[in-house]
């Protein structure tokens, strides 16, 4: 079943209402350009130690 488009106007009217419902969740949500710098630092912070992990566990193989 497809539903019919909604104007941008419902579509902000529909957000505003979410928010108004929920006022935690929308102040908990953390933007997209917020959030994707920390998790790339910390994904590299955690690739590295796995691998010195690694390297700990099996000095024969190079890592």
């Amino acid at each position: 079943m497809i539903k019919p488009k909604r104007s941008a106007e419902q579509q902000v009217a529909d957000e505003a209402e979410r928010r108004t419902l929920n006022p935690i969740g929308s102040r908990q949500t953390i933007a997209d350009s917020q959030a994707t710098p920390e998790f790339q630092e910390n994904l590299k912070r955690l690739k590295s130690e796995r691998l010195e992990r690694e390297a700990r566990l099996n000095p024969k193989h190079k890592v």
